[in-house]
């Protein structure tokens, strides 16, 4: 099924894909967008980056992506990932509240709190999630009178059971992932907290205790692009946020984001947005 979306400009965004493969030559490169957004795997391999933690992908998993979240899929080319997708805005999301312990949104809320971002569901539960998917799907297709407020009155129905998983569950499931036998997860935190230093390709390998080149591979099949390129995408990412969220002159968002000048900001910013930094505080605010 194509995806369902409304206008691009619109504050109530929804789009749904049914089951849907790709080929990891056609999977985005490591990406953000504004939407939230849940990921169901019905079956097959892979592997899939989300805020610097690698997490294997099999049949069951559930992956939720906070908006704002950088994430990148990698399917095994000799075992295709087949997902569910379902991304949606925060602002369709009822949030009146009704009990003061409960939200639709407490699942995400918790996810980018613990910085977890997968559940694996037994057997019995998956047999719910993928009845919830179908009957988006048949919502979707039949195109009854509300049959898009029907598919968002179902994914409140998804977030409410998943954030019924208790977090002492979710967080069972997260250790027993043993993430930590993906070394380049501790690269990824070093990288964050290293972002105001000199950061080379030399110095990372050594860490890692492999060659550069060896290092060089893993990190862009991982993210999907080159070393430089990533550093580039997380400083501008960190201007983004300081663009919408403070009124500091772009001088001062260029220093606090780590550039080693201003118009190597302005260079950055502009080729990796499609903007100037100036420009994209006017049009988020």
């Amino acid at each position: 099924m194509k995806p369902i979306k409304k206008n691009a400009n619109s504050l109530f965004p929804f789009s749904f894909v049914y089951k849907g493969s790709k080929d990891p030559k056609n999977e985005l490169p490591t990406h953000i967008h504004d939407f939230h957004e849940i990921i169901y795997v019905h079956k097959g391999t892979g592997t899939i980056f989300i805020n610097n933690i690698l997490y294997d992908m099999n049949k069951g998993d559930v992956f939720i992506v906070p908006n704002d979240t950088i994430h990148h899929a990698v399917p095994n080319q000799n075992d295709l990932v087949t997902s569910s997708v379902i991304f949606f805005s925060p602002a369709l999301i009822q949030t009146i509240a009704v009990e003061d312990n409960f939200s639709y949104l407490l699942i995400v809320e918790k996810i980018k709190k613990h910085k977890h971002y997968k559940i694996s569901l037994s057997v019995k539960n998956q047999s719910i999630f993928e009845q919830f998917l179908h009957n988006i799907e048949e919502e979707l297709n039949g195109k009854k009178l509300g049959f898009i407020h029907a598919a968002i009155l179902i994914t409140h129905q998804i977030l409410l059971f998943l954030s019924r998983l208790s977090i002492e569950q979710i967080d069972k499931t997260f250790r027993d992932e043993n993430l930590n036998r993906f070394w380049m997860n501790e690269i990824f935190s070093y990288i964050d907290h290293s972002l105001r230093g000199n950061i080379s390709l030399n110095l990372l390998a050594k860490k890692a205790h492999v060659s550069p080149a060896h290092f060089s591979r893993v990190f862009k099949e991982t993210t999907g692009m080159g070393l430089t390129v990533y550093i580039n995408k997380k400083r501008t990412y960190k201007a983004k946020e300081l663009l919408r969220e403070t009124d500091y002159p772009v001088s001062h968002i260029a220093e606090l984001s780590d550039f080693d000048s201003t118009p190597h900001f302005y260079r950055t910013f502009k080729k990796l947005v499609g903007t100037t930094p100036a420009d994209y505080r006017k049009n988020k605010k």
